[in-house]
């Protein structure tokens, strides 16, 4: 038999073009590292053509090979399923989740988990936070992003929450550093803020429909992770503008963080589910289950909301008295 009619050949070349790494694709395939490589290896001698650019680490697809893998996905695909199917198999559903790390820990990770139990044939990847681009290229399934999308043309978008975030620190901090009056006055201090690959440094506040000036810092600290700004605003070391108020309700309720500049916050989180057009109408798992969370996090999202804003207007009075004590800066 030609190399090229054994389907193990083409999901060795399949998973190695992705994975960019015949180590991987060996864990993946539950096979010998040497077998992986004499596949792929077979494949090029039989074709005439390399398939993978070995000089590059990880390996590169050659464009013919990116075209091979394109139309071998759907075909490897379907033969696995009616094999399955003739083995009397429940087809199983992978679904791969982008999302803020702070929020898959503190929020969804347990959710999933338990809609696993109740949909055996469900399970769930976490991938890194990305944007639109990585369901495109088929490295997600479903995203969490914290703002509206520029173009919505190839996707479902499913909003389930807006809110925003006041300006926080410790009561630490402001003895040590001095109060804030205004918004300009933070160029007298450290800012403690957010930058991932789908969001870029807050620049502006907001109090109604009144813009601040560009935001300055004397110093900054940026970070992916909403938890580790979390940690170093309860040592004092500065004031943030990005952290998600659900993140540390217990810590503002009990006066270890506080809001400062009433009225003043960053630019609404619009938080939506996103999945690709066509996969979100080819895939009813997907659709079922980007569904459910939707509906699902609209209701306790709402919750968290208003329960947070009753946390902060009260914390906002309770400082009142603390901010009479300290230096301004």
């Amino acid at each position: 038999m030609n190399i090229s009619q054994n389907l193990e050949a083409w999901e060795a070349l399949v998973l190695t073009a992705k994975t960019g790494n015949v180590s991987k694709t060996a864990l993946l395939l539950d096979m010998d590292i040497p077998k992986v490589s004499r596949l792929i290896s077979s494949l090029e001698k039989e074709l005439g053509y390399e398939l993978l650019d070995k000089s590059k680490r990880p390996f590169k697809p050659t464009k013919k090979c990116e075209i091979i893998v394109s139309l071998a996905e759907p075909i490897l695909k379907s033969f696995r399923q009616m094999l399955d199917f003739s083995r009397g198999v429940a087809p199983k559903c992978l679904i791969r989740i982008g999302s803020p790390i702070e929020i898959m820990q503190e929020f969804y990770s347990q959710k999933l988990l338990a809609y696993s139990r109740t949909h055996p044939t469900v399970s769930f990847e976490v991938v890194p936070e990305a944007g639109p681009d990585a369901l495109m290229n088929d490295e997600a399934d479903i995203l969490v992003v914290n703002k509206k999308l520029t173009d919505e043309t190839n996707f479902v978008v499913r909003p389930f929450m807006q809110t925003s975030t006041p300006v926080l620190c410790s009561p630490e901090y402001l003895r040590r550093y001095g109060l804030p009056r205004t918004v300009d006055n933070l160029k007298k201090h450290t800012g403690l803020l957010l930058k991932t690959k789908t969001h870029l440094l807050t620049r502006f506040l907001y109090k109604g429909s009144q813009q601040s000036n560009l935001l300055q810092w004397k110093t900054l600290f940026l970070t992916h992770d909403q938890l580790a700004i979390k940690r170093l605003l309860l040592n004092h070391q500065g004031i943030t503008t990005d952290l998600y108020f659900g993140h540390l309700l217990e810590e503002i309720k009990n006066g270890d963080l506080v809001p400062i500049l009433p009225g003043w916050e960053r630019s609404p989180w619009i938080m939506s589910l996103v999945t690709r057009r066509d996969r979100d109408l080819e895939n009813s798992e997907l659709r079922k289950f980007a569904d459910w969370w939707a509906q699902s996090e609209a209701d306790s999202a709402l919750d968290r909301v208003v329960k947070g804003r009753r946390i902060i207007e009260q914390a906002q009075r309770n400082a009142a008295e603390l901010f009479e004590s300290l230096p301004f800066s």
